[in-house]
């Protein structure tokens, strides 16, 4: 069987003073860098409406080997550029590893808003997807061209589940209270929604 898409997920709440700075490098060095990846799908920014980390960045991939390929090392860790370095140290991020296991090889689409949900759970993750997906699909039943996908954690916390729902239009869609999803609410830790990030120069 072939291996699962995989997903690289990385939110980034910088102080309002580092902002400038980070978007120049996503804009400039680090999303074009990755974009040319092999088995990088998409690379893709958003900025958060309302709470939430302001910034997350997505990254559909073919599956996880990518991020061990030798053109994927070549830019990171010990090989990080002088100004990766930098703006990683002031403005820390929280990455997140996983794989798809809904709908199985769905890549992020043109969208005005992304719902993002991380729920954390022990053993058995998988097994909850199903009910967290039924309560979303009820709750955005007015929203028929919402595309959800969800993921399974591979680090840094395996058992989490990535949620993410794509909806367009210009109206924003509102956010479900974690009470919808019973029992597997009790394991959410975020929920925010986001739309596309556009630089000062779009």
């Amino acid at each position: 069987m072939a291996d699962r898409q995989g997903l690289l997920l990385v939110l980034v709440d910088p102080a309002p003073e580092r902002r400038e700075e980070l978007n120049a490098w996503y804009d400039t060095e680090h999303l074009p860098e990755r974009r040319e990846l092999p088995g990088f799908l998409s690379a893709q920014r958003f900025e958060a409406v309302g709470q939430g980390p302001l910034y997350a960045a997505l990254y559909d991939l073919e599956d996880l080997s990518a991020l061990d390929s030798a053109g994927y090392r070549a830019v990171s860790g010990e090989n990080f550029s002088p100004w990766t370095r930098r703006v990683t140290r002031i403005s820390p991020t929280t990455r997140i590893v996983a794989e798809q296991i809904h709908p199985g090889g769905a890549v992020i689409g043109p969208c005005s808003h992304l719902l993002l949900l991380l729920l954390r759970f022990g053993a058995g993750a998988a097994g909850r997807a199903g009910r967290i997906e039924g309560a979303l699909r009820a709750h955005f039943a007015r929203h028929a061209n919402a595309r959800i996908r969800l993921f399974q954690a591979d680090e840094p916390a395996p058992g989490s589940l990535v949620v993410t729902v794509e909806f367009s239009g210009a109206e924003a869609p509102d956010l479900p209270h974690s009470a919808i999803f019973g029992a597997e609410g009790e394991g959410m830790e975020l929920m925010a929604l986001y739309r596309p990030y556009k630089s000062a120069d779009t």
